[in-house]
């Protein structure tokens, strides 16, 4: 695979897909090179204003955190240098709102656990989640490669709820990101879920 490097934003320095050469964790954008993919894990959630909505649930910021910024610069200049960027629960979400996505603020009860996928060339899954927002693709270029096998019901007001079809795997082709809303991380590499989104990584970023 061209690129040999994971460059880890923060703390971890673990390659849930058993593909890269080395490991290197990153507090500056200059430190990134061509040579690598950019990581962006899980954690708290992302303000509602980095995607141009207000609050509607509790557990959201109003303003952007440290973190959030230190990220959004991180994914700005993987852009810029045209490397791939691999996004991870938070991570995922912030790559969907930089990308020209939104969120679904919240789901009702949560989405915690394991619980099976569906994807694109037929297969049935596991996956592990833990997240109460969750990817709306609908204004980004995409490609959908994983989704819930059950419609989730999300709110979208105070008053406003839906059912509808979560992302679990996509393909943002624009800012050449994969999206993961599980944890890849939590599970093993011979898991079915885990060799599967290395297959991706090594095929589409070839």
């Amino acid at each position: 695979m061209k690129y040999k490097t994971l460059f880890s934003v923060g703390f971890s320095e673990r390659d849930p897909f058993g593909i890269f050469d080395t490991i290197k964790i990153v507090h500056k954008p200059e430190e990134l090179t061509t040579d690598g993919m950019l990581i962006l894990w899980g954690g708290e959630d992302i303000s509602p204003s980095i995607y141009n909505q207000d609050v509607i649930h509790a557990r959201a910021p109003e303003k952007p955190s440290r973190r959030d910024q230190l990220e959004i610069n991180m994914f700005n200049a993987a852009v810029k240098l045209g490397i791939p960027i691999i996004g991870v629960c938070r991570g995922a979400q912030l790559a969907c709102a930089l990308s020209g996505g939104t969120l679904y603020q919240h789901i009702l009860g949560g989405h915690h656990g394991d619980h099976e996928v569906e994807t694109y060339d037929g297969q049935t899954m596991h996956t592990s989640s833990c997240h109460h927002q969750a990817l709306n693709l609908s204004k980004v270029k995409h490609e959908l490669l994983a989704w819930d096998k059950d419609r989730i019901t999300v709110a979208f007001t105070d008053k406003e709820v839906e059912k509808v079809v979560i992302p679990e795997v996509a393909l943002l082709t624009e800012t050449k990101t994969l999206a993961i809303q599980g944890h890849p991380e939590w599970m093993h590499r011979k898991d079915a879920f885990v060799k599967w989104c290395s297959q991706i990584l090594t095929t589409r970023f070839a």
